[in-house]
């Protein structure tokens, strides 16, 4: 990792202890394959690990997932990649994937999706932030995150069975978050 890093405290390692779950659940949803989000989750607390000391402390998990969301678009946008997850036998996943995986349609079709707008659904519906925060994460406006979730849900829409949504109501797969 290079000359002079040590890795943080305890208080970062329970942080990863407690979240890395959800956020590796985030960059699957953000890349559509769990070896990328894999990679951006290690990518990400890598990078957040070498500037935790002089981090202001007032709110670690928004930085972790920030530059996982980050690094999950750049995954994307660098590799268009083959989906490795059909092509490669890779163990058996925790709960959080078997939800996910076992709505290969609903993934399918996120992954359609601009990465805007792809991002700003997963961060509202999945990881329950509100429009503020999401602007933040993606170094847009409020407005950019609202059109985005706007043109985004209307989309899925579209390719999407009336009866068999999953978004319905304003809500992304129960969650009881509304738009």
């Amino acid at each position: 990792m290079g000359a002079g890093f040590e890795w943080p405290d305890e208080e970062y390692t329970s942080l990863l202890a407690e979240h890395g779950e959800r956020l590796t659940r985030l960059a699957y949803l953000l890349t559509g394959n769990r070896a990328d989000a894999e990679d951006a989750v290690q990518d990400a607390v890598i990078s957040v690990a070498r500037n935790w000391r002089a981090m202001s402390k007032q709110s670690p998990v928004g930085y972790l997932r920030t530059a996982v969301t980050r690094r999950a678009i750049d995954i994307v946008r660098k590799r268009r990649h083959l989906p490795l997850d059909e092509l490669l036998d890779l163990g058996r996943p925790d709960a959080g994937f078997l939800r996910l995986e076992d709505d290969l349609e609903f993934t399918r079709l996120l992954q359609e999706l601009p990465e805007k707008q792809r991002a700003v659904l997963v961060l509202r519906y999945h990881q329950q932030l509100d429009d503020r925060e999401i602007a933040h994460v993606l170094g847009c406006t409020q407005a950019t995150v609202r059109s985005q979730a706007s043109r985004g849900l209307a989309k899925l829409r579209e390719r999407t069975d009336p009866d068999v949504r999953p978004i319905r109501g304003g809500e992304l797969n129960g969650s009881g978050r509304t738009a």
